[in-house]
């Protein structure tokens, strides 16, 4: 019974650290050229070696100047896509996942721990090809 309860002291403790909870932000982009079959992009992100709510500003529907863009914070990313890119988290991607704007309040850890990444799930884009091109000319790692 002792040992039953040391079990699930540890379970809690490494389920409950900040590190280990999973999140991810939801993206989905209506295009202006609306009508056509690529007219929506969805992606889905997540950070990697980052306390909790290391995302909550870039997964800001809030946040974003531009129309047509939703995003929502889930628990995780969903299965089903066809390419994702993990690449190493800097300060930039941090404040937003597509490296423009500053990031506007809390503060991080600065260096950010050496193993943080961002990793980006690709489910609709305009053009498959030039996705992972732009994946691994940005220093990430494209995979399926």
């Amino acid at each position: 019974m002792k040992r039953l309860l040391c079990i699930g002291v540890f379970l809690f403790a490494g389920l409950s650290s900040p590190l280990l909870l999973a999140e991810a932000c939801h993206v989905t982009e209506q295009l202006a050229v609306a009508g056509t079959a690529s007219d929506v992009m969805e992606s889905c992100f997540e950070h990697r070696g980052m306390p909790a709510g290391s995302l909550d500003w870039s997964c800001s529907t809030d946040k974003s100047p531009v129309a047509g863009v939703h995003k929502e914070k889930r628990a995780n990313c969903p299965s089903g896509y066809f390419g994702k890119c993990t690449a190493a988290l800097t300060q930039e991607a941090l404040a937003n996942e597509e490296a423009t704007g500053q990031y506007g309040g809390g503060t991080w850890p600065d260096p950010l721990p050496e193993d943080a990444q961002i990793v980006t799930y690709y489910y609709r884009v305009q053009d498959q090809k030039q996705t992972r091109i732009d994946c691994e000319s940005g220093g990430g790692q494209w995979s399926q």
